[in-house]
């Protein structure tokens, strides 16, 4: 089982990578890191990704010696970031393609819901299933997100002159 783990692990952190390779490439202004295909191979990725990172936490074989209120804290944490990553990116409907900077409703307080929804469900659904080797591979999956998330903004900071002041009036 540790095996089977581990090669959900290995695809995880490939997609991951591939993600965060990809968000280098753009900000440094790769013009092949903005084509459709290279855009499309990022959302079969995310979802390979997401896949991956469940299998590897239903497959992790290690136990998490925690109380019961901490598996009740990390399911919470769990449906409050899937809950959160979905409604904001249902907020962001309409709004693709438009070029324009989505200051209203969630994203009036939080510059990245979709990222914050992500790090809250990967800190709380190995807590919640008692996954101790997924719950030590969530710093992993944080940093990455935290380097996509300041790469987005550097480039949000380039293509939008507001973004400075909304960013400080945000948080996250």
């Amino acid at each position: 089982m540790l095996k089977t783990f581990y090669v959900w692990f290995g695809i995880c952190f490939f997609c991951y990578a591939y993600r965060t390779v990809f968000h280098i490439l753009n900000n440094h202004g790769l013009k092949a890191a903005r084509t459709r295909a290279a855009v499309s191979s990022v959302f079969v990725v995310m979802f390979v990704l997401w896949f991956s990172w469940f299998q590897m936490c239903l497959l992790d074989p290690t136990i998490l010696p925690v109380p019961g209120w901490i598996r009740g804290l990390g399911l919470f944490l769990f449906v409050a970031g899937v809950f959160l990553f979905v409604f904001s990116h249902t907020k962001m409907k309409g709004f693709e393609g438009r070029g324009v900077l989505i200051k209203t409703g969630i994203y009036s307080r939080i510059r990245n819901p979709m990222y914050l929804g992500f790090i809250i469900w990967i800190i709380g659904f190995p807590l919640f299933m008692r996954k101790m080797l997924s719950s030590l591979s969530s710093v992993i999956w944080i940093v990455h997100i935290l380097v996509w998330k300041f790469l987005e903004e550097k480039e949000l900071e380039k293509k939008y002159p507001e973004y400075g002041e909304y960013k400080a009036r945000t948080w996250f």
